[in-house]
């Protein structure tokens, strides 16, 4: 779009157009040469992390497409990073923002809002490659959009393939031809569970069972689309469950010993799949402990590793993504919001323990960056 300049002299119009390289360039000059960076400096644990501070350093350069991030949010592999020493050079994932420079770019352009799944993203500028990086939904805030990408690809990818072994081609939209599904996801009131449940309700799931703790969490889950929900302080959802029941468990906690809780539920046919954390990340081995030592005949079991499909198909997944959104079948979930200048406690309300301890909050906790 042109940008008009209107000027009042002697009672007459004067209009002045900017052309795109006009805008492109004015763009390009109001990048600063130095920005604020969250880094840590070697590795801390909650409640405090005293080892994360707020760095003033160089703006990066823009091999391919540069962006002002304007907001990003704490995921647990963000506590987990900082926690083992991997925050040293800039740490968080998720980013909305502004394209301001965009070298040899085929797709996007200056002034587009995007987002995506890079690091460091606790940054006001980033510097990533196009091709992994979309055009934000529209109707979205900028602070909402940022804390989707990288639940809301996991929980996509998750459960695409609990209908396509990895390995294969990703399947685009409802990836189940079955009906009459019954879907478990065993924690729902994060991130990658609260966007789970929308995926498996947007998809057609008949019956979404799901825990969670306290009135309202319970409330929240139900409001996304669970139509069985146990608090697990109370009762563990694999002894609230029928034997032969349940099609599909997304084990999106991946407490030890699920898998084997996980079997005598599942029908023949049907599939466990882990979203795998600790050792079972490091590992990725699809034997006990990460997987059952009693597995059921006819049922599938996955310790399923995402790298390779955000790398291959984590383009494809934020436009599917997107589309969601448009279609009123995935909203954000802010539980809190925190300046970039406190990543500090941003991290411990994520990490808990207690009020907005990991079972505990609701949704995502965004930062503000611009």
């Amino acid at each position: 779009m042109m940008r008009v300049v209107g000027l009042i002299v002697l009672g007459v119009l004067s209009v002045t157009w900017a052309s795109p390289v006009a805008r492109v360039e004015d763009a390009r000059s109001a990048i600063p040469t130095t920005m604020k960076q969250v880094r840590a400096i070697g590795a801390c644990k909650a409640p405090n992390f005293t080892c994360v501070h707020t760095v003033t350093t160089q703006v990066p350069k823009a091999t391919s497409v540069l962006i002002k991030v304007n907001g990003s949010s704490v995921n647990p592999s963000d506590v987990d990073s900082v926690e083992f020493g991997g925050c040293m050079s800039g740490c968080g994932a998720d980013i909305s923002g502004v394209v301001v420079a965009c070298t040899g770019c085929t797709r996007l352009k200056v002034g587009d809002e995007v987002w995506t799944n890079a690091n460091p993203a606790y940054s006001e500028y980033v510097a990533t490659e196009e091709s992994r990086v979309g055009l934000k939904p529209v109707s979205m805030p900028m602070v909402d959009a940022a804390t989707i990408p990288e639940v809301g690809l996991t929980s996509l990818f998750s459960l695409k393939r609990t209908a396509a072994a990895p390995g294969t081609p990703l399947p685009t939209g409802n990836p189940w031809t079955k009906s009459n599904l019954t879907v478990v996801i065993t924690a729902g009131s994060g991130g990658t569970g609260s966007i789970g449940i929308e995926l498996a309700k947007a998809w057609g799931a008949a019956h979404i069972a799901t825990s969670t703790s306290g009135a309202a969490g319970i409330a929240f889950v139900k409001e996304l689309g669970a139509t069985f929900v146990t608090d697990y302080k109370v009762q563990d959802i694999f002894d609230a469950l029928p034997d032969d029941s349940v099609d599909i468990v997304y084990d999106n906690y991946g407490a030890q010993g699920t898998a084997d809780k996980a079997m005598p539920k599942l029908r023949a046919g049907g599939v466990y799949l882990l979203m795998p954390h600790g050792e079972c990340f490091v590992s990725g081995s699809q034997k006990p402990p990460c997987l059952s030592a009693h597995p059921k005949a006819g049922v599938t079991q996955l310790n399923y590793q995402t790298g390779p499909d955000f790398a291959k198909y984590g383009l494809q997944g934020l436009d599917e993504l997107k589309g969601l959104v448009e279609q009123g079948h995935i909203k954000a979930y802010v539980d809190k919001t925190f300046p970039l200048d406190n990543v500090q406690g941003a991290l411990a309300y994520s990490a808990g323990p207690g009020e907005g301890g990991v079972g505990d909050h609701i949704g995502k906790i965004s930062i503000t960056v611009a």
